[in-house]
């Protein structure tokens, strides 16, 4: 859409003079009896106030999207990429708050996102109250926040000394006139995603208090705000966190260099981050301040499962995966960690988007996120970025651009639509073209120059920015012959029947290229089958007998040894085998490397490592949960979507009883296995036909 499709004859305005974070003031007329809406939007995030009531309990609002074309684009600078870009907008039905005649708006806007396109944060907003309406436009006024300093990476510092505040933060001193912002020429949409709120508060309890500083432990590692008071006019309120204590004390390691620093004025009020999330378990808070409670902020996504074992890191597994996940969905964007680099790295959402549909309901928020990927393709060569939207950052070809085709298959697996496969499989056929311009005698072996070119990742041992020893071409011809399967697997239904025949005649070389280059005939071993590198092979059909037997060896007399994908790759190649006893196994263990290992250490939220890590809330290893409900409990699709299902749980010494459920459009399915008294429950929703076998008998079928 147009701007004036949204706003009609709105502009964006911005501060007349620098300013971090602008409160913006206008007046509108409004009839009570009449339907009030407001479509507005503020860049990065902004709050609504109407009449002095918060409109909405929407956080970092709106989503975050690709805004417009910038010349700090570290592609478009180097190799003249051209992406496509978007603005998102919000309505609000505001009839409510609104009284008859004058009213007022208040918005406050902080730079989030928006200040890697911008130094000034905007505002834009129509509203309409039965025939009367009201545009954003020059007559509406502004002032400073109490944000002084801003990173949505770091923190915020903020002064309410600086004017007379009000208790959302807004002063009418002084106010100046607005002027027009230039908002580069970009498409606009409507929000359909669920923003950030508050999801729950903590009570969080006392360590220690050395005199200057209190240090306070949350019980978990969580994405959010702390709540505190202060109560002396000009008290200067430090504020610092971490995901971990070191020997007891407050680890600056971990803090990732995330903090605050607040200046009171005296009043009774409450005093939190504003426009940005800090991701934690420990806060470290001027001794003077007095905590109230930590926030749980993410996405506005509802868990829609449940899983319980007899195995205590499997339990651990799924709650630490959900409570990880959550805390990496922010702004429309599923991130890779809530505090580094809280980017959306299309490797990291292509490898988990399965287990986030399966366990959450994000349907939604998956929807805008395929937007995303498309709009980070370079129009020219097809190349995808390694985060949607697109900031710089690192990745491989691959893992981490087949995003494009990968997240649009599973949305299709997860909700039998198709419209999203339909859409993208053209820009699909250009990300093939591109990884083919990138390939030496049919291995994918660069990126563009400057550019990471990984394969797997974060194998252990392997040091943080190295690659690890299993060949990136590899793991990167993997991703190409899978992704022309996902594709050719669908052709038919998008409409593209016609791409089958050269598809298959390019799979047949890029297997060829993996054959010659990395299987060894003598052992039927890919790579050496470090890293499990057989395991890639096996998942696309490559090697022979002695491919898998040689894998399962390896995983029954070696230390764990997989990164990022082949943790997943692994997983599913025992389960799918029939080696259920060994996957369980390999899932379960203590010792390090593992995710007994993580538990054990005290983790409430996934590693990005398996040990030393960077950072306690990763959660691209929680991919394997999908497996807990697929093969223990044993709810399974029979095609795409969940209308034909067939459960078949399975139990044994390592897992005993386990009960769990999955939410489908249609409904819950639940199962609860009695191992002792071998009884099996199910419940499946009326309008789901299901085939339920348990100890190898159909027991049910509808």
């Amino acid at each position: 859409m147009k701007m004036s499709d949204i706003f009609g004859k709105a502009v964006f305005v911005t501060s007349s003079e620098a300013c971090v974070s602008p409160c913006f003031f206008g007046k509108f007329n409004a009839k009570k009896d009449a339907k009030t809406e407001i479509a507005i939007c503020g860049l990065g995030f902004f709050r609504l106030f109407i009449n002095g009531v918060r409109a909405s309990s929407d956080v970092f609002a709106p989503v975050t999207s690709h805004y417009f074309s910038r010349e700090n684009c570290y592609c478009t600078v180097q190799f003249g990429e051209i992406m496509k870009s978007r603005i998102y907008a919000i309505k609000y039905d505001i009839s409510s708050l609104v009284r008859d005649g004058e009213n007022e708006i208040e918005v406050s806007v902080g730079p989030g996102w928006f200040a890697e396109f911008s130094d000034k944060c905007v505002l834009c907003y129509k509203i309409t109250s039965g025939d009367i309406e009201t545009y954003s436009d020059t007559s509406i006024k502004w002032n400073d926040s109490p944000i002084t300093d801003y990173s949505i990476h770091l923190g915020e510092k903020q002064d309410y000394t600086k004017h007379n505040y009000d208790k959302n933060g807004f002063s009418h001193d002084g106010l100046k006139n607005c002027v027009i912002a230039d908002i580069s020429q970009t498409e606009y949409y409507l929000q359909d995603c669920p923003n950030d709120k508050v999801i729950r508060s903590l009570v969080p309890q006392k360590l220690y208090d050395d005199g200057e500083y209190s240090v306070y432990d949350i019980g978990e590692n969580i994405s959010g705000t702390y709540v505190f008071r202060a109560h002396d006019t000009g008290a200067k309120i430090s504020v610092s966190v971490s995901e971990a204590l070191d020997d007891g004390k407050f680890d600056e390691k971990h803090s990732h260099k995330q903090a605050a620093e607040f200046i009171a004025d005296g009043k009774e009020r409450e005093y939190s981050l504003t426009f940005t999330w800090q991701a934690f378990r420990y806060v470290r808070i001027s001794s003077k301040a007095e905590l109230l409670r930590v926030d749980v902020i993410h996405s506005d996504i509802a868990k829609t499962s449940d899983f319980k074992c007899e195995n205590d890191v499997l339990n651990w597994l799924y709650e630490a995966y959900i409570r990880t996940q959550l805390c990496n969905m922010h702004a429309g964007i599923p991130s890779d960690c809530p505090h580094i680099e809280r980017r959306g790295y299309t490797g990291d959402g292509q490898l988990t988007c399965e287990t986030v549909m399966l366990t959450t309901d994000s349907k939604k928020f998956y929807l805008k996120w395929m937007e995303d990927i498309s709009d980070c393709q370079d129009v020219n060569s097809g190349h995808v970025q390694y985060t949607a939207p697109y900031f710089r950052c690192g990745g491989g070809p691959g893992g981490w651009g087949c995003a494009i085709a990968e997240v649009p298959y599973v949305f299709y697996k997860m909700y039998g639509d198709i419209e999203p496969m339909k859409k993208y499989y053209p820009q699909m056929m250009r990300y093939l073209d591109y990884l083919e311009a990138h390939s030496e005698n049919d291995l994918v072996v660069s990126d563009q120059p400057g550019l990471w070119c990984l394969g797997e990742w974060c194998v252990p041992g392997a040091k943080q920015f190295s690659h690890p020893d299993i060949p990136a071409p590899f793991v990167n011809n993997y991703f190409y012959i899978r992704t022309i399967d996902r594709m050719t697997e669908l052709a038919e239904k998008c409409g593209r029947a016609d791409t089958v025949d050269a598809l298959l005649k390019t799979r047949e070389r890029k297997v060829r290229a993996i054959i010659d280059n990395y299987f060894n005939a003598e052992t039927g071993d890919f790579c050496g089958n470090v890293n499990s590198a057989n395991s890639f092979a096996l998942d696309i059909g490559l090697g022979d007998e002695r491919t898998f037997e040689n894998l399962i060896n390896s995983v029954r007399t070696k230390p764990l040894d997989t990164g990022i994908f082949g943790t997943d790759l692994v997983t599913k190649l025992l389960f799918e085998s029939g080696y259920f006893d060994d996957a369980i196994e390999f899932l379960s263990r203590e010792k390090y490397p593992s995710f007994g290992f993580m538990m054990r250490s005290g983790a409430t939220t996934l590693w990005e490592e398996w040990g030393n890590p960077r950072s306690m809330s990763h959660p691209m290893f929680g991919a394997v949960v999908k497996y807990l409900f697929y093969e223990i409990l044993g709810i399974k699709r029979c095609g795409a979507g969940w209308e034909n299902v067939v459960i078949a749980p399975k139990t044994n010494t390592t897992t005993g009883s386990a009960s769990g459920k999955i939410t489908t459009e249609y409904g819950e399915i639940c199962v609860d296995v009695d191992a002792q008294k071998n009884v099996c429950r199910v419940k499946i929703p009326k309008k789901i036909s299901a085939k339920v076998v348990f100890d190898g008998e159909i027991v049910i079928q509808n």
